[in-house]
């Protein structure tokens, strides 16, 4: 009886200590990449002489756009960013007369990658449900006013008004954008706050972590013109 006590015993902390090798790992060896910044990318004399016209954007690898939200482990004691991304993008700028005029960003949900399988998974089958809803789409509903004169290599930060098409739901929603014009391209990062139970999307709670009810999109495009 004692030998079964202690053989018992021996097995539930070999379980416990693997369960928790397993969550510190899961937890500490995901490093989630850094929110979306522009680049130190150098003005040319290539490109247009003006940002006038249509962009169109530059998918892989150069654009993206995702999600940031906090996984919560052990209540909430522990919190890590959870970062998923997707290149399979399409989209449109258009600029006349010192405003973007039109705006529309489509993205594959399918195709995001957050480093994880599991939580990819997860995501695409429970979450965000892709298999019935593949796409995001942002479209911008108001001109955005551009400073003037339109000068190369000057950071430009704007707000972006919008609506957002996720989960099969469309929400209005502003995004802080910032952008340069380089010459070449006009490259765009930007982040908006997002409520997940404003489109129906229900937060995923696992065994292994839960996670919060809001976070925030992020998207990181180049333009070129199209």
């Amino acid at each position: 009886m004692r030998r079964a006590f202690k053989f018992v015993f021996g097995a539930l902390v070999i379980v416990v200590v693997g369960v928790g090798a397993f969550v510190a790992w899961y937890v500490f060896a995901d490093r989630a990449p850094g929110r979306p910044e522009l680049s130190n990318t150098q003005t040319s004399s290539a490109g247009p002489t003006t940002t006038n016209g249509r962009w169109t954007v530059l998918a892989e690898p150069q654009s993206f756009v995702g999600y940031r939200i906090k996984e919560l482990f052990g209540d909430a004691v522990l919190k890590r960013d959870a970062v998923g991304r997707t290149n399979a993008l399409t989209g449109t700028l258009t600029i006349a007369g010192g405003r973007v005029t039109a705006a529309v960003v489509t993205a594959n949900l399918s195709k995001l990658d957050s480093g994880r399988e599991a939580r990819d998974a997860y995501a695409r089958d429970n979450a965000l449900e892709t298999s019935k809803f593949p796409t995001a789409r942002f479209t911008l509903s108001a001109p955005i006013a551009l400073p003037a004169p339109t000068v190369k290599g000057r950071r430009v930060h704007a707000q972006a008004s919008g609506v957002l098409l996720l989960h099969g739901m469309t929400r209005p929603v502003t995004v802080t954008l910032d952008a340069r014009w380089t010459g070449p391209t006009i490259d765009v990062v930007g982040t908006a706050p997002i409520l997940l139970r404003d489109y129906g999307i229900k937060a995923p709670d696992t065994p292994i972590a839960k996670v919060d009810d809001h976070g925030s999109f992020e998207l990181d495009l180049e333009f070129v013109p199209g």
